[in-house]
């Protein structure tokens, strides 16, 4: 009976899930919610060593991109795939571990194959793989959250249909879309239930720790006519903007779904929320109001609990992707991503193919040696074969040299690229600006100014070290809809480009009614290694609170 584990780490406290195959069928026997800082020790606690991990990432650690390859042979779109990995590190600046999978759902829509690539630092697999083998753990694969609510939904519910799975965590928020059991379309976004905490410190002046106590106490969403009295319906009020953001985020996942797949009549049939952002009463019913459609909780958990998991009690929907991961390497037909270090991939190829090699020449040495005794007429071709066998074997040897110095040049310029990127961010940051505001912005804004400067912005998780960050002015006036959508709209768009890392968006009307509007933006993939963790994105994601005299 092998044991698997699945770990979900979000930005304050980690989700363990402990599984295991039983005669065919996939059964939870332990799960524990614990701080981040403290989850070597939780892992050791819970027994677990010898056990293999799949371990979540999410937000800013990965990159997902889909795109559309021609049908060709697996070696083919290895090739085709090695391109596009070795472009995106250059761009980032980063030694990058990636891995890619087909998306079956797209076949529907197109004739070429649509792929699902994702991207992950090296560096944060070797920090993590570190960490965890100090409890005895073996680190199988990292993989992407929405893979791991894919796999769950697949093992456990299954319905037909278009149906979005959305996991919202405190700063993130992951997404699998699925038809009729096939993943169509995956993404993580910046934002999740942390919203909600900022919407409620914003209503009432307060700092983020009373604002989380009043949200977990009072929190609440009324149900179609329903009033609540007192401070529990101020503070429903103030979690309705933030809900109608939530919405916005996952209305815009299926937006470019149907964009990348040319799909324009795809609709959703339901959506399932699950994961810690999810877990405010009356929240599924507000949802099914605030998007058109069925908005149900998904608890994957359900009925596979056979051990002591007392935390899954009430609470399985928040361990929905940790389950998920389990799941992918507890069952044989999961879908799988499963990233690696470089150094691990060279094990694990060298265990797939340099030891089957060295078997084979131990087979043919002791065949050799037979003939060699039975007959003399077979030595000269016996030393032929073993002249050959060995040669193998140090052709391969050399191909492992070959990869060590590889990947010494790579961490070598990429040391250089990131000198080189320090002088040409400013000048390259204005122009991916300008270029993207020439394509996204609304008709009903304009532009009073473009620059940029080095600035210390915690929010965009550089911490102490400054920056060059492009700040854009305007001003806007209301033509057919609120000014405040149309900023709202160009934000969006913004967060959704893969050149740009992150946005600060700012909006005032003063007491002559003239409304100005301010963005900060951030062209970088990564937050630079080695600094603070970055504040709470979903403060960056709601921007800055409106004036007195804003709307």
């Amino acid at each position: 009976m092998s044991r698997v584990v699945g770990i979900a780490i979000g930005s304050h406290s980690a989700r363990i899930v402990e599984g295991r195959q039983r005669k065919g069928a996939f059964e939870i026997h332990g799960a524990r919610q614990v701080e981040v800082d403290h989850l070597a020790g939780a892992l050791a606690e819970m027994g677990l060593k010898g056990a293999m991990a799949y371990v979540g990432v999410t937000g800013r650690d990965v990159i997902l991109r889909t795109m559309q390859v021609p049908p060709v042979p697996a070696w083919q779109l290895k090739d085709l795939m090695g391109y596009e990995i070795d472009e995106i590190s250059e761009q980032s600046g980063d030694v990058l571990s990636a891995d890619y999978n087909l998306l079956d759902g797209a076949a529907l829509y197109s004739d070429e194959d649509m792929v699902l690539l994702a991207l992950v630092r090296e560096s944060l697999i070797e920090d993590r793989s570190n960490e965890l083998k100090v409890s005895g753990l073996s680190v199988a694969a990292f993989t992407p959250n929405a893979v791991g609510l894919y796999n769950a939904f697949t093992a456990t519910d299954g319905r037909d249909g278009t149906i979005m799975v959305a996991a919202l965590g405190g700063r993130n928020t992951d997404v699998a879309l699925i038809q009729d059991g096939d993943l169509l379309f995956a993404r993580n976004l910046s934002g999740g239930g942390e919203m909600m905490t900022q919407a409620v410190a914003t209503a009432f002046g307060v700092d983020h720790a009373k604002a989380e106590a009043a949200k977990r106490k009072m929190g609440r969403f009324a149900g179609q006519g329903e009033s609540l009295p007192g401070k529990q319906g101020a503070v429903a009020t103030a979690l309705d903007g933030s809900l109608r953001q939530i919405a916005g985020m996952l209305n815009s996942s299926l937006v470019l779904c149907r964009t990348q797949l040319g799909a324009r009549e795809l609709s959703l049939d339901g959506v399932l929320l699950c994961g810690p952002g999810a877990r405010l009463e009356g929240l599924d019913q507000a949802m099914t109001r605030a998007m058109g459609v069925p908005v149900e909780i998904f608890d994957p958990a359900e009925g596979y609990v056979v051990g002591d998991a007392s935390e899954l009690e009430d609470h399985g929907s928040d361990f929905a992707v940790a389950v998920g991961l389990a799941m992918m390497g507890g069952l044989r037909d999961s879908y799988r991503i499963e990233i690696l270090s470089e150094g691990a991939r060279r094990k694990k190829e060298f265990s797939q193919k340099t030891v089957w090699l060295l078997a084979a020449a131990a087979v043919v040495l002791a065949n050799i040696a037979l003939f060699f005794v039975t007959s003399q007429a077979n030595s000269a071709d016996a030393e032929r074969d073993l002249g050959r066998m060995r040669s193998a074997v140090q052709r391969r040897q050399s191909s492992v040299r070959d990869y060590e110095r590889a990947g010494t040049e790579v961490r070598e310029l990429s040391a250089r690229m990131e000198k080189l990127e320090d002088r040409t961010a400013p000048g390259a940051g204005v122009l991916t600006v300008l270029d993207v505001l020439e394509t996204y912005l609304p008709d009903e804004l304009w532009i009073i100014e473009v620059r940029t400067m080095r600035v210390v912005e915690p929010l965009f998780g550089h911490g102490g070290k400054s920056r060059p960050i492009v700040t854009v002015e305007g001003r806007g006036k209301e033509v057919s809809r609120n000014l405040g959508d149309a900023v709202t709209e160009l934000v969006t768009r913004l967060r959704d480009h893969p050149r740009i890392a992150g946005v600060l968006p700012q909006m005032d009307t003063d007491n002559r009614g003239e409304f100005t509007w301010n963005l900060k933006i951030d062209t970088s993939l990564f937050p630079n290694e080695g600094e603070e963790d970055p504040v709470d994105d979903d403060l960056a994601m709601a921007g800055q609170p409106f004036s007195k005299g804003g709307r």
